[in-house]
């Protein structure tokens, strides 16, 4: 019929294809890694579980070295059930040792079997019709980024001011369409839009293409800024919405301001080096991207270290403290 809505007629492609998957392989692929948040990851799968209408999915858990393990086993022989029981792919992968984020991740991308991709982590939630928003979006726009809000929650012991700052960027979300160049310009030179990875849908090829250029790194800090960078180099379409689609609990994990006691905890935090390197060193090689994409990319890293050095100054033990400082330089060197 020639006045038809060529949104209804998106929204109509997308449930034809929905049809014509659903008994073949899942639309979007949940990648989940964990490490240290055995109290929590039942809540998130819980969660998980409740999604309303969401189109069909697996979800796929990086067990990435957690010292709980015995514990970690038996939650997940539970849910394992409980997926399956609701017809829901459930695949749980492990790491021998903890080699961090990004390699948990890269597990979880290479096993994905979804057309889309969203991350999370074990100790946050999905609002209830989470996967359903983002799937619907991806569907209306064609875009091969979408980017919902995140709402920040669990923050017993928090500083104020630091809680305000981060539910201030996990809300921050360009409202509408980007393309090409201008996604990566957007995420590192006019801070359009938070780099989170949480809080998105991805094409799965395009997560795939980023992490091809991405070494093996260890690091539990500013990953995202890592795979951030090279999904935004290779998309072609953004798309914001105004929904939230993700609860972030910001008091667990290494940037929680803890105590650090040992060279292994302090390590960890100036992991985020390597995020930097690797990135500058892809800009030495691809010298056509510019020298303000190079600016933004040191600009942030010096953030990211001064940062380091306020948690050393608040977090490390006075015993470790001048090994700390040494492992510090050695780690920046002249990022």
């Amino acid at each position: 019929m020639s006045g038809n809505n060529p949104q209804d007629d998106f929204f109509q492609r997308c449930a034809a294809r929905f049809r014509r998957t659903a008994q073949q392989k899942p639309l979007v692929s949940l990648c989940v890694p964990v490490y240290g948040t055995e109290g929590l990851v039942g809540r998130f799968l819980d969660s998980v579980l409740r999604q309303v209408e969401a189109p069909l999915f697996e979800t796929i858990v990086v067990n990435d070295g957690s010292p709980g393990i015995k514990e970690l086993e038996r939650i997940i022989k539970v849910y394992a059930r409980r997926f399956k029981e609701r017809g829901l792919p459930f695949l749980f992968l492990e790491h021998g040792k903890n080699l961090g984020l990004v390699e948990a991740r890269r597990t979880a991308v290479q096993a994905a079997s979804g057309e889309y991709i969203a991350f999370a982590d074990s100790d946050d939630e999905l609002p209830p019709a989470a996967l359903r928003i983002l799937y619907d979006a991806a569907c209306t726009s064609s875009a091969d980024i979408v980017h919902g809000k995140a709402a920040v929650f669990g923050m017993e012991g928090e500083p104020e001011a630091r809680i305000e700052t981060f539910a201030k960027k996990a809300a921050y979300v360009y409202q509408g369409m980007l393309t090409g160049d201008e996604i990566l310009r957007a995420f590192l030179i006019e801070h359009r839009y938070a780099g989170f990875l949480w809080g998105k849908l991805f094409k799965t090829s395009l997560v795939q293409k980023a992490f091809a250029e991405i070494p093996f790194t260890y690091c539990t800090m500013a990953e995202d800024v890592l795979t951030s960078f090279f999904i935004a180099l290779y998309a072609r379409m953004y798309f914001g919405i105004p929904d939230t689609v993700y609860n972030y609990r910001i008091n667990t994990g290494v940037t929680s301001r803890r105590q650090i006691t040992d060279r292994a905890g302090w390590e960890k935090v100036c992991s985020a080096a390597s995020v930097f390197t690797i990135i500058l060193s892809y800009l030495d090689e691809h010298p056509a991207l510019g020298s303000e994409i190079r600016e933004a990319v040191k600009a942030l890293g010096r953030s990211y270290r001064s940062d380091n050095l306020k948690q050393l100054e608040v977090c490390v033990v006075p015993s470790l403290q001048e090994e700390a400082r040494a492992l510090h330089s050695e780690w920046w060197g002249t990022v």
